[in-house]
């Protein structure tokens, strides 16, 4: 992947102060909860770029027309409760960075999240502006006449060893040019998946771990996107974060290893709130590609919104359906996209 990342000197000061300021606004801890600075200071370290940057670098130098490229997102919330309870944090921005990427590029999104939670994430999807259809007619839409944007949404097994063998299928079928996991649980040293709050959550999540290790064997761009450290991609930091982060080096359950994923990613985006960290990864690629239109407005962030509403997906942190996501309401992130919207504007007027 270091072939792919220009170093700093090699890019417009421009171009990196703004990431810079797009780094900075998607790791304000505005919930207080003292994670965020510990995630960013590991990952940044070990970036060396600002992390929204090298992310939507790699992504626009490796992505052609009419690949298709496979997004993972979805937390079974309360699963003990039913399996069929999700939450507002990822499936929302799988939804927008999908749209993103087929604005700029032309791709066809996969969307894979657990089997419970296929009907709320076709909702939201639909909401994003997609028409959801089986893989093969998603591709085909890409060469419809008449403008079609389509998006597949598939679930992915649970099971490990279904988890292996689907994983070794998509990559091989589909040949994707990218995985991308938005706030998707991970597997720790010992195999176990855990919430942050330190309670074991193994059976209940898909196994995306093995489909983001199949695409690294095949040199595949890999990026993890999350806010508490049991997510994929925190891998690469994991020794750093451990003993900073709640539970990270003890969790409730009788493994006793932690919440911290041991799934590594080729790169890595920590942000307040995950789906911060994927339009974090669309503003830096409008910036990029002179595209602006590439980064979702106020109105579409609402629509989405009311989507998951729609959909009945849950607030992780108060229990509520609704329009806010990590006890943040929609005011907020409408404020953030907002903000994000001023960057790119700026940021293209300055290049």
């Amino acid at each position: 992947m270091q072939k792919i990342v220009k170093k700093s000197k090699d890019l417009p000061q421009i171009l990196i102060d703004v990431a810079e300021n797009i780094d900075q606004l998607i790791s304000v801890d505005i919930p207080l909860r003292g994670v965020i600075d510990i995630l960013y200071r590991a990952a940044r370290e070990k970036i060396g770029i600002p992390l929204t940057l090298a992310a939507a670098q790699a992504l626009a130098n490796s992505i052609k027309a009419k690949d298709v490229v496979f997004i993972a997102t979805g937390w079974p919330d309360r699963p003990e409760v039913s399996p069929w309870i999700g939450e507002t944090d990822g499936p929302l921005g799988a939804a927008l960075l999908s749209r993103a990427l087929h604005q700029a590029f032309n791709v066809v999104p996969f969307i894979f999240i657990e089997q419970e939670l296929v009907p709320a994430m076709r909702k939201v999807t639909q909401a994003a502006g997609f028409k959801v259809l089986a893989p093969i007619e998603a591709i085909k839409a890409i060469d419809s006449k008449a403008p079609l944007h389509s998006a597949s949404v598939l679930s992915f097994p649970t099971d490990i060893n279904e988890a292996i063998r689907t994983s070794s299928e998509l990559i091989q079928k589909y040949k994707p040019s990218a995985v991308i996991c938005i706030e998707k649980a991970g597997m720790n040293a010992k195999g176990y998946i855990h919430s942050v709050r330190g309670d074991e959550k193994t059976k209940y999540v898909a196994k995306i771990d093995f489909l983001v290790r199949e695409a690294k064997k095949s040199g595949i761009i890999t990026i993890g996107i999350g806010d508490g450290g049991n997510e994929i991609g925190m891998g690469i930091i994991r020794e750093k974060i451990r003993k900073l982060l709640p539970f990270g080096n003890k969790c409730n359950c009788p493994c006793g290893e932690g919440i911290v994923s041991v799934t590594e990613t080729d790169f890595l985006i920590t942000a307040t709130v995950s789906n911060w960290g994927a339009y974090g990864i669309a503003a830096c690629l409008a910036i990029l590609l002179g595209r602006p239109e590439i980064f979702h407005n106020r109105d579409i962030e609402c629509r989405i919104l009311q989507g998951c509403a729609d959909a009945g997906l849950i607030d992780g942190i108060s229990g509520y359906v609704g329009e806010s996501v990590d006890s943040l309401p929609k005011k907020i992130h409408v404020a953030i996209v907002d903000i994000l919207s001023e960057m790119v504007r700026k940021g293209l007027q300055m290049m």
